[in-house]
């Protein structure tokens, strides 16, 4: 399964890319219209990935922000919404106004999706509404990696950020030592 890939962009459309690695493979990779905006041709870059196999095809798509692609994930396991609608919605709400959508119950936010109507926002907030859902606000680095380290290790998310809020460490080394000590 293919998770990231870093390479050269040599062709870029609205809504896809080709990624030259290294090694000298092109990939395509669908990409939404926010990552888009942020990509230039000719620039190096790397992606997450989220890879689909189907019977007739292997998809990647591809994300700049982990947030955006945890709200795509999240939507392609609902019944009925596929890759196309979910990279939809990943081009038309960012995650926290998706979030937020979800939260409050605001079908009219999501039905400003195209492909989604009114039937369809409904099911979604229904069917995410009781889901713990949540993105990680534009985190400094070493407090991500220390949130998935401390989340490897079987702490809860609540409680990690509960402690991380009490520590000022500046490298995630340090800064899950000093979590660990207050979550013990």
């Amino acid at each position: 399964m293919i998770k990231a890939i870093e390479g050269i962009i040599t062709k870029k459309e609205p809504a896809n890319l080709i990624l030259k690695t290294a090694g000298g493979v092109s990939y395509g990779v669908a990409i939404s219209l926010f990552c888009s905006a942020k990509l230039e041709r000719g620039q190096s870059v790397e992606l997450n990935i989220t890879q689909i196999i189907r019977e007739d095809a292997d998809l990647l798509y591809g994300f700049l922000d982990s947030n955006e692609q945890k709200m795509f994930e999240t939507l392609i396991k609902l019944s009925g919404i596929g890759a196309a609608t979910a990279m939809a919605v990943c081009s038309s709400l960012n995650p926290n106004a998706f979030l937020n959508a979800v939260k409050s119950g605001d079908a009219a936010a999501l039905q400003t999706v195209p492909g989604i109507g009114a039937k369809t926002a409904r099911r979604i907030i229904a069917e995410l509404s009781d889901a713990k859902m949540t993105m990680d606000e534009n985190l400094p680095s070493h407090q991500h990696e220390a949130i998935l380290a401390l989340e490897s290790l079987g702490f809860k998310r609540e409680k990690i950020t509960k402690a991380l809020s009490e520590c000022d460490a500046q490298n995630t080394g340090e800064l899950i030592k000093q979590a660990l000590k207050k979550l013990a």
